[in-house]
């Protein structure tokens, strides 16, 4: 049973792979005729006053190509999907050019896949994981376009939520005096980074935090979702994308958990946070799972660490439901034992054999009730 789970899961996993390298590939190569859209010199254009999700569509209805803001981006504008451009006149200028004139003041950037450009939030708006002010989108704006100096940080409120054990403003002025240079946006982000840590406006002010505060601010986002008889692997996976957060698994975990836990496994969200859908999943299959500088990294619990690689001393909420009860006399016949059997505790072949039983007495029961309903002129 456990060889033929083995096979499933590498297979699976094989095909996410081959999957996921097919998706790589078609991103890799961008549309010729899409860039060269990008690269169209307009005239002139007005853009009227309207949503800034309907202006994206009208500057690419006149060169023809499909530019979609991603609905994650516009969640997080100050009026949300409503909020909306003021009106704008492009003249003399490139449709990449008045993509960018558009979209950097709102914090949002654009990528081109296949034959189309989507619009994404770029990294510090999203970071503020809940809609931002207008005052955000300034500082945000100041950011992106004022050139680093030493001068020109020191000029930004900067609050740091790191430990007080080390001098972080030391510190990050050291690492962005490192860099080779570029907008205050830029190097911030270069700096921050080198030091595990991430930028985001707040306000009048920029916060330094790690990486791992990051991550546990977007293990709050509140969800609804619910999931059944689903493998163990592909919850995890769900939810660490809903969290934009990397995940990362301990090698052959999935081999060594109850094949109930590991394949069929159900979790019903109804506005609670992605973290709380961790900690279920943590109590009910026994898994732990930590926030690191590269991702939410998932392992084994000490519940089911055993050296021998068995299961018998599992709690019996991690095991896998019972099936089956084997009565036992005793051997001189006063009394029996019965013994109840776990799917585990059957090999692959009595388990196909019972599911077989089952299906046939299933199948006699519907016929019974078919003629009971003719019977009864239903």
């Amino acid at each position: 049973m456990k060889s033929s789970f083995a096979r499933t899961l590498l297979l699976s996993f094989i095909t996410v792979i081959c999957l996921q390298a097919r998706n790589v590939n078609a991103q890799a190569t961008p549309s010729a005729d899409v860039s060269q859209a990008l690269d169209r010199k307009l005239d002139s254009l007005e853009l009227r006053e309207q949503p800034i999700a309907d202006a994206f569509d009208q500057l690419g209805d006149s060169v023809g190509i499909n530019i979609a803001a991603s609905e994650e981006a516009l969640s997080l504008l100050p009026w949300g999907d409503q909020t909306r451009l003021s009106k704008v006149t492009i003249r003399d200028a490139s449709v990449r050019d008045a993509l960018t004139k558009i979209a950097a003041p709102f914090g949002l950037e654009f990528r081109v896949e296949n034959d189309s450009v989507f619009v994404d939030a770029s990294k510090p708006l999203m970071r503020i994981n809940r809609r931002a002010t207008w005052d955000e989108l300034e500082l945000l704006r100041k950011c992106n376009t004022t050139a680093y100096t030493k001068e020109s940080l020191d000029q930004l409120n900067i609050r740091y939520r790191i430990t007080s054990k080390v001098d972080a403003p030391t510190l990050l002025a050291e690492a962005a005096s490192k860099q080779a240079g570029g907008t205050i946006a830029k190097v911030l982000e270069d700096a921050a980074g080198s030091l595990g840590w991430v930028w985001l406006p707040n306000e009048d002010h920029i916060v330094i935090k790690t990486v791992q505060a990051q991550i546990a601010n977007y293990l709050s986002r509140r969800v609804t979702i619910k999931y059944t008889n689903e493998p163990l692997a592909n919850i995890l996976l769900d939810l660490a994308d809903r969290a934009d957060t990397p995940i990362n698994f301990e090698a052959g975990m999935m081999l060594k958990l109850p094949q109930n836990s590991a394949q069929h496994t159900s979790l019903a969200l109804r506005q609670n946070s992605i973290r709380q859908g961790f900690e279920l999943l943590s109590a009910h299959t026994g898994i732990e799972y930590r926030i690191e500088r590269d991702g939410i990294h998932v392992g084994l619990s000490e519940a089911i660490r055993k050296k021998d690689g068995t299961f018998g001393s599992l709690p019996i909420s991690l095991r896998s439901p019972y099936v089956g009860k084997l009565t036992v006399p005793s051997e001189d016949g006063t009394y029996t034992f019965d013994i109840l059997l776990r799917e585990d505790d059957l090999p692959e072949d009595v388990l196909n054999y019972r599911k077989r039983i089952i299906d046939e007495y299933i199948a006699r029961m519907r016929a019974e009730m078919s003629v009971k309903k003719a019977e009864d002129g239903e």
